[in-house]
């Protein structure tokens, strides 16, 4: 007489089994943390503009690091600039080779290599600082060279882009030929830039992984990659400074409509 009824509950427990399932993959999926939007930067310009990044020089005193790979990360950032687009770095190597250039020592050198590309401004820039090893630091100094400035033989003396002030030597012909300069080192132990960090990663990762964003405290090419943002905005918010461009709240960040 029993072995229908256990015949009826061995048919319904797959059912339960299925009802089980489902009711644990929406439980976690209600737990799953929304996902950002990453910030992104705006130029102070009335119209689209093309920045050509040139290979960066090595100052950190580390033989290893890769001065293509971190020039690389700053075609990606000046790229991601609403009113910016950046030429490939293998199109910029090109180019010099095409004019027998190994590096940019001048501003008519400067000049040369944008008319070339037909590009409207051109990154400089020299790593100063690099730990690979958590805490992760990385340092660098940079400088946008706008078109349209003179012509002139001066040098470029990278040791001035750590010290962008008017009493630095050739600090009056700097205005003139229309450059913006900047210089950071970000250290994985400094408050400061954790938040910096946080804020730039909680848009670029899945909240969801196992890393999210802490994954760019322990990855120095994530890492790299944050440094060239903050340097880009630096740029960015340097130039609005030299054309009398207000930004909103000082930052070269636009403003999220969606969060008002």
């Amino acid at each position: 007489m029993n072995r229908p009824q256990t015949s009826v509950l061995l048919a319904c427990a797959p059912v339960r089994v299925l009802v089980a399932c489902l009711a644990v993959v929406a439980a976690l999926g209600g737990c799953a943390k929304p996902l950002a939007r990453p910030i992104v930067l705006t130029a102070p310009y009335d119209t689209e503009r093309v920045w050509a990044v040139v290979p960066f020089a090595n100052e950190s005193g580390v033989s290893q690091v890769d001065v293509m790979a971190v020039a690389d990360k700053f075609v990606s950032e000046v790229e991601g600039v609403e009113g910016l687009r950046c030429l490939p770095l293998n199109r910029t190597l090109a180019a010099m080779k095409s004019l027998g250039m190994t590096n940019v020592r001048d501003l008519q050198q400067a000049y040369t290599l944008m008319r070339t590309l037909q590009a409207d401004g051109l990154v400089l820039g020299t790593v100063t600082d690099w730990d690979p090893y958590k805490p992760l630091r990385f340092g660098a100094a940079v400088e946008v060279i706008s078109a349209g400035g003179p012509g002139q033989n001066r040098a470029l003396d990278l040791n001035e882009l750590t010290m962008p002030t008017a009493e630095t030597p050739g600090g009056a012909e700097t205005a003139r030929a229309e450059i913006s300069q900047a210089s950071r080192i970000l250290d994985g132990r400094s408050n400061e830039t954790l938040i910096e960090l946080e804020r730039y990663a909680l848009g670029r990762s899945d909240p969801n992984s196992a890393l999210g964003p802490k994954a760019y405290e322990i990855r120095i090419d994530l890492f790299t990659r944050f440094g060239a943002w903050i340097l880009t905005r630096d740029l960015l918010e340097q130039e609005a400074a030299r054309l009398g461009v207000p930004l909103p709240a000082g930052r070269a960040e636009k403003v999220d409509e969606s969060a008002k």
